[in-house]
């Protein structure tokens, strides 16, 4: 689905496959008010239709690609495999779901003829390069002598960047004074306008904290909670581009989200203060204590914060009317999405559950909002309106909508799913966060005309217009036979 600002013309395009040459485009214009306009059919080659229509992304009803594959032994040893990624089109969906085959293995070495303990990696399947964070394995000399040398492959690091023939093309060697575990790893996406359902690698963070425990005494950190954050940039000529020193508050923090917005890096998760452990020592945490967050830009740390079990109930806040239900409590918790505002606010969104035999159950949404110096403001809970088996199972998805002095929390619950496609069943429903007050109002649902349903196209789900004030919904009735289109003015 296309909207053209100026002229206010919806343009909704439905692609088939006509023969093993041609696509068959029909695309249906509506106005700005979503009168039907008119039907152009067009049968064109593929590889002209991919000019003509910008977001028709065909390779081909078939084709595969050599990449890397990386795997450590029961030692830690780096094990290099090929692997063989096969794309195979869908029209249902129009687009490509892959099969991976790991092929033949390679063991390489550092130049001095020493192993590799094997830490993190990242594929790139976009290119088939990998990037592989290992240390160098201690020799024989190394274990005996009375010295941390014997951690040397926690000391000694080394990020490899291996291209498509496994040949190493980069080595960006970080030694560290004291051993180092390996708390946290992400890459930085790089989008390509080609093929946006296959991203590559831009960058990668890693996040280390020191080790210790029984026999490390006088070789451990003595400062348990020193973390390291290195951010490396993995295009063109691969460097470090930011090794940076911090204090935890916690010992223990479980670093689960990292979002990436213009030049800074935010890293979020649950901490577990209080344990006079090292990290390594600290296992099976199931109950937390607090959230920490972390903004580093322009090659430091702008902030780091913690924010309180206790915080969190103190500033739980609901929509008019409805029923209150349980803060955050540190269990366990979906993160579905996140958004930095223009302002440099920062939000979270997820969803409690509860584990099960038959999977994770889902249950209330909740939103974390946080100013621009990292401190709590608000946490919004909103109690779901679908609790039938399918919304349990699969959780809901959720958005932010930017709005300058305001955010539009938009959930997409699933009331079913259409056996016949089959797609989820799932309608819109919004509530207008307002930033400078931190509240949050009620909760309006869009879906319903008279007596008729209809549910949101999966694929194409919303389209912010009008240089964002306003939200389009498109979808179907639960047969597909009849389209809808629905629009919110935001404010």
């Amino acid at each position: 689905m296309e909207y053209d600002q100026n002229s206010g013309i919806y343009s909704l395009v439905y692609v088939t496959k006509a023969n093993e040459k041609k696509a068959k485009f029909q695309t249906y214009t509506f106005d700005r008010d979503f009168k039907f306009l008119n039907m152009v059919e067009d049968e064109i080659e593929f590889d002209k239709a991919k000019t003509k229509y910008t977001w028709f992304k065909y390779n081909g009803e078939l084709y595969s690609v050599t990449g890397n594959y990386v795997e450590p032994n029961l030692v830690g040893t780096l094990v290099l495999k090929k692997k063989k990624i096969t794309y195979k089109y869908d029209w249902l969906l129009l687009g490509y779901y892959k099969t991976v085959d790991i092929l033949e293995k390679v063991k390489p070495k550092t130049d001095d003829g020493r192993k590799l303990f094997y830490l993190k990696h990242a594929e790139d399947d976009r290119t088939g390069e990998i990037y592989v964070l290992c240390g160098v394995k201690p020799n024989t000399k190394d274990v005996q002598d009375d010295k941390a040398a014997a951690y040397r492959h926690f000391m000694d690091l080394h990020l490899l960047k291996f291209n498509t023939d496994l040949d190493l093309v980069s080595d960006i060697p970080v030694k560290f004074d004291y051993p180092q575990q390996i708390a946290f790893g992400q890459t930085l996406t790089k989008m390509y306008d080609d093929d946006p359902d296959n991203p590559g690698i831009s960058g990668i963070v890693f996040v280390t904290v020191p080790q210790g425990g029984p026999g490390m005494n006088k070789f451990a950190d003595p400062k348990m909670n020193n973390y390291t954050y290195l951010r490396f940039d993995t295009e063109g000529k691969m460097v470090l581009k930011d090794r940076i020193s911090f204090e935890s508050p916690a010992v223990y923090w479980r670093m689960d989200e990292l979002v990436w917005a213009g030049d800074a890096i935010y890293i979020f998760g649950v901490s577990a203060p209080g344990k006079e452990k090292y990290y390594n020592m600290i296992t099976n945490v199931t109950k937390f204590k607090g959230v920490q967050l972390l903004k580093v830009a322009n090659g430091k740390v702008e902030y780091l914060t913690e924010t309180t079990l206790e915080d969190f109930e103190a500033k739980i806040k609901y929509p008019p009317g409805q029923k209150k239900i349980e803060a955050y409590e540190g269990k366990k918790f979906h993160f579905a999405n996140h958004y930095v505002s223009s302002t440099g606010e920062f939000f979270v969104m997820g969803q409690k559950y509860d584990e099960s035999k038959e999977g994770n159950k889902y249950k209330d949404v909740l939103t974390f909002h946080f100013d621009n110096k990292g401190v709590l403001k608000a946490q919004y809970a909103v109690d779901l309106l679908e609790s039938n088996q399918y919304s349990k199972a699969a959780g809901c998805p959720q958005e932010l909508l930017d709005a300058g002095k305001s955010m539009y929390w938009l959930l997409m619950e699933i009331r079913g799913v259409a056996m016949w496609n089959p797609k989820p069943l799932t309608y819109p429903r919004i509530g207008k966060i307002d930033i400078a007050g931190g509240t949050i109002s009620e909760f309006q649902s869009y879906g319903k005309i008279d007596k008729e349903v209809y549910y949101l196209d999966p694929k194409f789900l919303f389209l912010q217009t009008d240089g964002g004030n306003k939200v389009v919904f498109f979808g179907s009735d639960k047969s597909g036979k009849v389209i809808w289109f629905c629009r919110v003015a935001l404010n």
